[in-house]
């Protein structure tokens, strides 16, 4: 494949900031395919989880073409053990390697298994759907930078921000495990608001400096909940795609047809009318010493991105 014709637009920031519902907004653009988290493709394949059809991935037609294609099969453990090499292929410590070699050289290095794969995956991904754009709501930044750096990939960065301190109380909520009745939580883990304000801080500052001098725009979580058509219209021009014409329902409504996202919140699986909603419980729900702790640790970001001390700042510079 010839240098730079797969685009694939994908979406940086620290998880629970609403990658999950754009994924599923850019899935309905014709020419645009939704593949959610492609970063942890390895390990959902490993465990045969849902794909967002609602099928298991397995059983995927779509996924089952795609791993045919890249891989010469679409056994489970087989194309898991490759995919893996994708979760892998981006750890923090190899960021200076990443930055101080050229291409060839990337190819040639540890990272050069991973290379391969990720040309494989995303070709056919590319291939097998048809589209014309790939979503990758995968958020994590050095990963990213991966992927800008793979000769066949023509990168474009949408940086997703959500308030700090929202971030930190949606970390202490249960979700839903997958698309059973079940009441296992999706994932329970210990995040304390100095741990949630780090992580926070690290994810955006990163995105920041691997993404920033890329095709890159910032957007924030509540104005894609406050004008999701407005925000669909600049994403859709960075890719140089004209926006569709689109007829908002009522009350910020919007119908989502079935996408075919590999991983991801429970949110993927919606279908039908659903009406966006602007989930700011925190103000409310979130202890007051919890908030003032994330509020002094994360202050400087905050302010950048016009949470605290006045107007928005969410386009920010390097928009393109």
């Amino acid at each position: 494949m010839k240098k730079g014709n797969i685009k694939v637009l994908y979406i940086a920031g620290r998880g629970r900031s609403g990658s999950t519902i754009l994924d599923n907004l850019l899935g309905q653009v014709d020419g645009f395919f939704s593949a959610g988290e492609i970063r942890l493709g390895g390990r959902r394949l490993a465990e045969d989880s849902y794909c967002g059809c609602g099928g298991r991935l397995t059983e995927c037609d779509v996924w089952r073409g795609v791993l045919k294609k890249a891989f010469g099969n679409a056994n489970r453990a087989a194309a898991g053990e490759m995919l893996h090499l994708v979760d892998m292929g981006a750890r923090p410590h190899q960021i200076p390697q990443m930055l101080m070699s050229n291409n060839e050289s990337l190819k040639n290095s540890r990272m050069g298994k991973c290379v391969e794969v990720i040309e494989k995956l995303y070709g056919a991904i590319a291939d097998a759907t048809g589209c014309e754009v790939i979503v990758d709501s995968s958020k994590y930044p050095p990963y990213a930078y991966l992927l800008g750096r793979v000769p066949m990939i023509d990168l474009y960065v949408v940086h997703l921000i959500r308030d700090s301190r929202a971030v930190a109380y949606s970390w202490i909520r249960q979700k839903q495990k997958n698309i059973t009745q079940s009441n296992d939580p999706l994932y329970r883990r210990s995040v304390n608001p100095v741990q949630s304000s780090i992580k926070w801080s690290l994810v955006n500052l990163s995105a920041e400096l691997l993404l920033g001098r890329r095709r890159y725009m910032r957007i924030r979580y509540e104005d894609i909940m406050v004008n999701p058509w407005k925000t669909m219209r600049r994403i859709l021009d960075l890719v140089g795609k004209t926006p569709p014409a689109y007829e908002p329902l009522p009350g910020n409504r919007i119908n989502l047809v079935t996408t075919h996202t590999i991983s991801g919140n429970p949110k993927r699986f919606q279908t039908g009318t659903v009406e966006l909603r602007l989930d700011d419980e925190f103000k409310s729900k979130m202890r007051p010493s919890s908030s003032r702790l994330v509020t002094a640790l994360t202050w400087p970001l905050l302010y950048r991105y016009g949470y605290i001390g006045g107007k928005s700042r969410s386009a920010g510079g390097n928009e393109t």
